[in-house]
């Protein structure tokens, strides 16, 4: 029998602890109201039919998170505990995923320091915590991209498995139709994953109807509606264009961001990263662009946070091997007391603390 590896050992311990602190107080608080449209939409009166052809019809919303919601209340009942348990269960498998992908990237170490922050990094904490499908689109967003690396590398045999699970992701959260387009471009482009992409083709189809229901009955009124005007459903494109960054990183973003623009400057002869930052900067431009027409939220630009924390971690990657320098051992420490902070903060509110 093959024996654990240190490497495994610290896999295996990040997985634990970030388990411990995402199930500790899960039930922290009352429902809000995007929760408790889940518990009500997937609710015990319905069937696993009915939830299905609810959401391609009603909502906008794929199924597939409130599939897993309503197998999940049929165990656990209906409360909000049960509403959150996929996603605390995808919240934990995405550190391991994090590992393959920065294994992937570099090597083992790489991989493990990105698996280290998103064990406790605040958003994907959060959304780990919260009843809603963001959780488990990462995780299908995240092994696209996987996949997608492996296919820029040459692996013929990755198509199919991107384009599963690119499916998987877009019918969990429509907006990762966005990124994951980008890249099906770009493989058209290398006329690579031709298997992959027809199958990601033909996954979505059922869901076209919902172009017609996002941009015409999604928009209070009908036609084309202003929201910065008009309605406080969705963020403005002025709220898009200056929070996202605020709402992908919290109150990290002020060391995150200018190390993310710096690495991707200076690696920008590095194909993956070129790919990376021009997936990140479309994605972010189309939000911006769509909020003139249909409501958008600033946390759909989440599924560009794995990639990004790629990016973040490199620098520091790199200095391993050139000796600790100053500059990267201070960031590293302000990201940590920055991401430790909102751990407290959050968990502090949980516990009806007031300030």
């Amino acid at each position: 029998m093959k024996q654990p590896t240190k490497t495994h050992l610290i896999l295996f311990s990040l997985i634990v602890i970030g388990t411990i602190i995402r199930l500790y107080n899960l039930g922290f608080q009352d429902t809000n109201w995007d929760e408790r449209f889940t518990m009500e939409f997937a609710g015990l009166s319905f069937s696993f039919a009915q939830v299905f052809i609810n959401s391609l019809t009603i909502d906008f919303t794929p199924p597939l998170y409130y599939l897993a919601a309503h197998l999940s209340m049929i165990i656990f009942g209906q409360n909000p505990w049960a509403i959150r348990i996929p996603s605390l269960i995808f919240g934990v498998l995405l550190i391991p995923v994090m590992f393959l992908i920065g294994k992937e990237y570099k090597d083992e170490l790489f991989g493990l320091l990105l698996a280290g922050l998103t064990t406790i990094f605040y958003n994907i904490y959060f959304y780990s915590k919260y009843g809603r499908s963001y959780a488990m689109g990462l995780v299908w967003f995240a092994l696209a991209f996987y996949f997608f690396m492996r296919l820029i590398k040459g692996d013929k045999h990755s198509g199919i498995y991107f384009g599963l699970f690119a499916v998987l992701s877009i019918w969990t959260h429509l907006y990762s139709a966005i990124p994951l387009g980008i890249m099906v471009l770009y493989l058209l482009w290398e006329r690579r994953a031709l298997d992959g992409i027809l199958l990601m083709v033909i996954g979505c189809l059922p869901l076209l109807n919902y172009i017609n229901v996002i941009l015409v009955q999604r928009c209070i009124g009908g036609g084309t509606c202003m929201w910065a005007i008009t309605n406080s459903f969705g963020a403005t494109p002025w709220q898009i264009f200056f929070l996202t960054p605020l709402d992908m990183f919290g109150y990290s973003v002020f060391v995150i961001l200018p190390v993310i623009i710096w690495t991707i400057w200076k690696h920008r002869d590095e194909k993956i990263i070129t790919i990376v930052a021009t997936i990140s900067l479309v994605t972010w431009g189309s939000m911006f662009v769509l909020a003139f027409k249909t409501p958008m939220v600033l946390h759909y630009a989440l599924f560009l946070v794995p990639m990004l924390l790629m990016v973040f971690i490199l620098p520091f990657y790199k200095s391993v091997y050139s000796g600790w320098k100053i500059p990267y051992i201070f960031v590293a420490i302000m990201v940590l007391v920055m991401e430790c902070y909102q751990l407290y903060l959050i968990n502090f509110i949980q516990r009806g603390g007031t300030f």
